[in-house]
């Protein structure tokens, strides 16, 4: 399969971050009573690092936005919030130093995890951040399918909220994709426009223009999209959010899915509609990686070196 495995479940790392103190991976515990558990009652960032092999550096991409992010989707959901953003960077590099390996990128999943409360009284978070290797080689094209299971409105789940209840549906979907031989799973809304994929957004070039279905269709309010939007303005070209219906989708000249862990994976067949791998969204996704890899710098797009990768350098 094309697509990435659950990093979770293909490493056990020797660390996580719990509530800003090491603690061996294997240990970490969460109580079968906590709303966590009970009501699924958690939100989360995916961050991801990257390795520079010309200036041997270990950066975060864009964690502050990651943070914003985070702080909103525990206010949406009443999750309170004591870490504030020097903190939450200091345990994103804790954790690095001791799980960067040299030539590799590394994806953090911070997770606040609802451990005391009830129906929203006395409600305690502990912030989790597991951490795991990722290969750089680019990703290959994918197949996908479009799934019979829908994506939900704001009043039901609000999809504007990074949270692990959003991801039910997702996992049906991609059950289903692969039961058809596909590598992910395209999902409608309820009134059977494109909503997102099952862990990344929807990125159509349509009629020359970059296309990415809007939070209010059901997508997540992605933080790659904003740089790769970023990327178009400066490269002559415009990025549009709009409704995409699904038809619309299958007649697209190019398709991709954009995320943390996907950056900007090219779509070669929806549906047994083939798409071409090597026109403007490759040059997109190429330009992007050029980016993250400290070879290009883009206006607004902020990569913070660490010392993470100090260590490694002088071994």
């Amino acid at each position: 399969m094309a697509h990435i495995a659950s990093l979770s479940q293909l490493q056990v790392p020797p660390w996580a971050s719990v509530d800003g103190q090491l603690v061996p991976y294997t240990d970490v515990r969460i109580h079968i009573s906590a709303e966590a558990l009970t009501r699924a009652l958690s939100v989360f960032e995916g961050v991801k690092g990257y390795w520079d092999p010309a200036s041997e550096t270990f950066s975060l991409r864009t964690p502050r936005e990651h943070y914003e992010r985070l702080l909103r989707s525990a206010k949406l959901f009443h999750i309170p919030v004591d870490v504030d953003y020097p903190e939450f960077v200091r345990r994103l590099e804790q954790l690095a130093a001791e799980l960067l390996v040299r030539e590799r990128d590394l994806w953090f999943r911070p997770t606040l995890y609802v451990t005391e409360g009830h129906w929203g009284e006395g409600t305690r978070a502990q912030l989790v951040i597991t951490a795991f290797t990722q290969q750089k080689e680019s990703g290959e094209p994918m197949r996908l399918g479009v799934s019979t299971w829908r994506r939900g409105t704001d009043v039901d789940l609000p999809t504007r909220v990074k949270s692990s209840a959003n991801y039910v549906v997702a996992r049906l979907a991609r059950i289903e994709a692969r039961r058809l031989g596909y590598d992910d799973a395209i999902l409608l809304n309820r009134e059977g426009r494109v909503a997102e994929a099952t862990g990344a957004c929807v990125v159509a070039l349509l009629d020359g223009e970059v296309v990415v279905p809007p939070s209010s269709e059901g997508a997540l309010d992605s933080l790659t999209v904003r740089i790769l939007e970023r990327i178009v303005e400066r490269d002559g070209l415009r990025l549009v959010r709009r409704p995409v219906d699904r038809t619309e989708l299958l007649a697209a000249q190019e398709v991709g899915i954009a995320g943390t862990i996907s950056e900007l994976t090219l779509v070669s067949e929806i549906d047994g509609f083939t798409f071409p791998v090597d026109g403007v969204l490759a040059r997109l996704r190429a330009a992007y990686l050029r980016v993250m890899r400290g070879e290009d710098v883009l206006d607004g797009v902020e990569m913070v070196a660490t010392d993470a990768g100090r260590a490694l350098v002088t071994s």
